[in-house]
């Protein structure tokens, strides 16, 4: 488990894995993969969709993952959210140092989709349910067991992957990272912008989760431009 959370967070090669070893090993830091589209709607179609008649506790929670998760949060980030973390009037939620001080003020902002803060604000309702409520850790088990780990995480997106009609093997909680990356540089935000919203002080940080796509975008951005002569 350990290896494999390595592996899936930090994308440090797994030992135990030859073609995955192969694969980050290859110049010049491995070619990570950007999940389509059509995969993160189909995800979260079969997690109700973000439908308000949709109110059982763990098809609100999953849904409103997969919407976090395509906010750009590393597994971790999303797993050491607090519900005092959420901003949802101003559409933010706070990403704090993991380490330290866990003062809200000292962590980074997180801009969230319309339909993200929906999400949340139908799990913060779904969550009044449960027995550790009053607890301050924002995701937490079904069957009103304790807080939502990094196994859980991974069993979840895996599940959902499977349950959407895909390969499991595909995805994992990082995927979504660097989808997100993606999906902001294909719509014109600048990666100035992103490196500020992901925390990132070196922009080899941004080209190692932008060189996925880097091509499609290329020849995205030079259509649009239509005809030049």
């Amino acid at each position: 488990m350990l290896f494999a959370w390595l592996e899936e967070e930090y994308e440090v090669p797994n030992p135990w894995r030859d073609k995955k070893l192969h694969r980050y090993a290859s110049p010049p830091q491995g070619k990570p993969k950007t999940l389509s589209s059509e995969f993160v709607t189909d995800c979260l179609r079969v997690t109700g969709n973000g439908n308000p008649r949709v109110r059982d506790f763990e098809t609100t929670r999953d849904h409103a993952i997969i919407r976090v998760l395509t906010e750009g949060l590393r597994a971790e980030e999303l797993l050491n959210l607090r519900v005092q973390d959420l901003d949802l009037h101003g559409h933010t939620l706070i990403v704090v140092p993991l380490k330290g001080d866990r003062n809200s003020t000292d962590g980074r902002t997180i801009p969230l989709q319309p339909k993200t803060v929906r999400a949340l604000q139908r799990y913060l309702r779904a969550r009044e349910g449960h027995n550790l409520s009053q607890g301050p850790w924002l995701w937490l088990g079904t069957r009103n067991r304790n807080r939502l780990r990094y196994s859980g995480l991974y069993r979840l997106t895996k599940r959902i992957a499977e349950l959407a009609g895909y390969d499991p093997t595909e995805v994992s909680p990082h995927s979504y990272c660097h989808t997100w990356a993606d999906d902001l540089l294909s719509n014109g935000v600048s990666g100035e912008n992103v490196m500020a919203v992901r925390g990132w002080k070196s922009a080899a940080m941004l080209k190692r989760y932008a060189h996925d796509q880097a091509s499609q975008r290329a020849v995205t951005a030079v259509h649009q431009l239509g005809d030049r002569y």
